[in-house]
């Protein structure tokens, strides 16, 4: 009896410990989509920090910032097929203001973004659909290397209040005698500062970035701007308040730079920070339509002959200049396993050339470019439409392309194309028996600036050899025999050697040829060998591994370098499946065992 109720409680223990697990990883699972932020700073001394908060969460999380370098920070979606509402809160440090915000949806800018109230202390709300990626860019910089005055003013004094308005732009930052006005920036500014109401002032203004001024009037009064452009200093006469008004256009009397550096190192040389390092792929400026339709090429644009258009490179550090309204052509070639996937530079839009792969044509904005962390990581991928194979793994990719990412589509063959190549498989075949007739075409993906679109080249003939790992269905594993696999190109038929393993049901080949293939299983011979005679399956840089079934990734070794890559997997119970699974068993022992004696008596 005793013993009964014992087991009948560890049952019911394990019951709810294995329907906790199940629920947590339900909640695991339900992360799917990412929104993400980049931060970046202008000077190495301007600080800030930045806060979100999805829906209806009262406690706002600190977005983990340890380098301001403007790599995609990813912050975590509650559940990609629902819609969902992101608050941004952006708090800046002493002397800090934001050089540039932005926040784009799907690549495109959002237009309701206000910076007055993103530094509020509730922050700002943006409404995500579950088909849309959320993405906050943002720049700090210090005040002084914007506003040029001091940061620093008189902690005490009569209460003097201030309203500034803009039209036609924002304000970058306002200072008077070195105390910040409100936030010090945005279009309706209020606030107030500790003087003497019978003493002259010193006003700090700057324009927001990529806006000039076109008249300031204080009280009525109109400042003179003595040609300056973005920022300017001047005193103004005593008073109880001040009315400040501005206008502003964009500055587009000057050429605009756009710097980029391969290494931090290399970016430091030249007097700037990580906001302009590429990393992961390369940047090279192709040519540029001028605002008279002229059209120049890169050598034109290096030779340094032209007043609205120029390019350098100070051996790998770029820079270029251009007038606020160029069509420049840029070519973003990522490196291999890495996608350009943020089509939007500091506000300037980024349309991609479906004729030219990894090519875009950029409108240049009136505003200075940094191009930095563009490149994201990518795996490569499969697609299977098979009734005899669940997925594969794509072994030695990196050197078949250099750049963007491998895509494998296999699909039964049936109807006209299979009564094509059936005689001459059978023949090659001889006493093997074919399980199943695989088209396998091979692609090239390079995305275009966006995850939904891509440049898509089809690979039929490669100058090194692939190695794909199968994942079989379950009635081809653990056979007692081997698979082989031949190979239909151009007319001509191969058999090629494959590493068959039974348990989890994988078959492992190297080709360098993609269209028709076909799996062979020969009786017989004991599993988890090659064909007879057949050797490795590797082109020369090691064997091929096989991916043990289930597995994300396939550890392919070759002359010294790892690869991972991604596999396609379908069918298998969760983990979460299990834990239910388990609950569920645990429960009906737990009544089994509790009612056992009530039941007989």
């Amino acid at each position: 009896m005793k013993m009964r109720k014992k087991i009948s409680w560890l049952l019911s223990f394990f019951m709810v410990f294995s329907l906790f697990m199940g629920s947590a990883g339900m909640i695991v699972k339900a992360d799917g989509q990412k929104a993400v932020v980049r931060i970046a700073r202008q000077d190495s001394t301007a600080t800030g920090t930045v806060y979100y908060k999805w829906d209806t969460a009262a406690e706002w999380t600190e977005v983990n910032q340890t380098a301001y370098n403007d790599t995609p920070i990813e912050i975590n979606r509650p559940d990609d097929s629902l819609d969902h509402t992101v608050h941004f809160k952006v708090v800046c440090g002493t002397d800090t203001i934001i050089n540039h915000c932005q926040v784009n949806k799907n690549g495109a800018q959002d237009a309701s973004l206000d910076k007055n109230i993103l530094t509020s202390e509730g922050g700002q709300a943006f409404s995500v659909s579950a088909s849309e990626q959320v993405e906050l860019i943002l720049e700090f910089r210090t005040a002084a290397s914007g506003g040029g005055g001091s940061t620093t003013g008189p902690a005490s004094g009569e209460t003097i209040a201030v309203t500034a308005t803009a039209v036609g732009g924002a304000i970058g930052d306002l200072q008077i005698d070195g105390m910040r006005i409100g936030s010090g920036m945005g279009t309706n500014i209020s606030g107030s500062f500790a003087g003497d109401k019978t003493q002259q002032h010193r006003v700090a203004i700057a324009a927001d970035f990529g806006y000039a001024f076109a008249s300031i009037m204080v009280n009525g009064t109109a400042i003179p701007l003595g040609g300056t452009t973005d920022h300017l200093e001047f005193e103004v006469a005593p008073a109880d308040s001040y009315q400040i008004e501005v206008a502003l256009t964009t500055n587009s009397s000057r050429n605009y730079n756009i710097i980029w550096a391969p290494s931090l190192t290399v970016a430091e040389q030249h007097g700037f920070g990580n906001d302009c390092v590429i990393e992961h792929g390369s940047v090279e400026i192709i040519s540029a339509q001028l605002g008279d339709g002229t059209v120049v090429n890169a050598a034109e644009l290096a030779g340094g002959n032209i007043a609205d258009a120029s390019t350098r490179l100070d051996g790998d550090f770029g820079y270029a200049e251009f007038k606020a309204g160029t069509k420049v052509t840029i070519k973003f070639t990522p490196d291999y396993g890495y996608q350009l996937l943020s089509a939007s530079l500091n506000g300037g839009k980024l349309t991609a050339v479906d004729s030219q792969v990894s090519t875009f044509v950029l409108d240049m904005p009136a505003t200075d470019l940094h191009l930095s962390a563009l490149f994201t990581k990518s795996e490569d991928k499969v697609n299977t439409a098979s009734t005899k194979v669940d997925g594969a793994t794509l072994g030695n990719a990196e050197n078949i392309i250099g750049s963007g990412n491998l895509q494998l589509n296999i699909a039964d063959i049936s109807g006209t194309e299979l009564n094509q190549i059936q005689s001459g498989m059978q023949a090659q075949a001889g006493n093997g028996e074919i399980q199943s007739y695989l088209s396998m075409d091979l692609f090239q993906v390079v995305n275009k600036g966006n995850s939904n679109d891509a440049w898509e080249t089809q690979l039929t003939d490669l100058n090194a050899k692939l190695n794909v790992t199968l994942q079989v269905k379950d009635e081809m594993k653990n056979q007692q025999g081997t698979y082989y696999v031949i190979r239909e190109h151009d007319g001509a038929y191969e058999k090629l050697p494959a590493t068959y393993d039974a348990a989890s049901g994988t078959i492992t080949f190297a080709t360098d040829k993609f269209s028709a293939y076909a799996l062979v299983f020969e009786a017989g011979t004991s599993s988890g060998t090659t064909t007879p005679g057949s050797g490795t399956t590797g082109n020369g840089n090691g064997t091929a591994g096989s991916g043990a079934a289930g597995s994300s990734t396939t550890g392919n070794t070759t002359a010294g370098n790892t690869s991972q890559t991604a596999t396609v997997k379908t069918g298998d119970m969760t983990p979460v499946g299990i834990w239910f699974l388990l609950a569920l068993c645990s429960g009906i022992g737990a009544i089994y065992f509790g009612c056992r004696k009530r039941i007989k008596d």
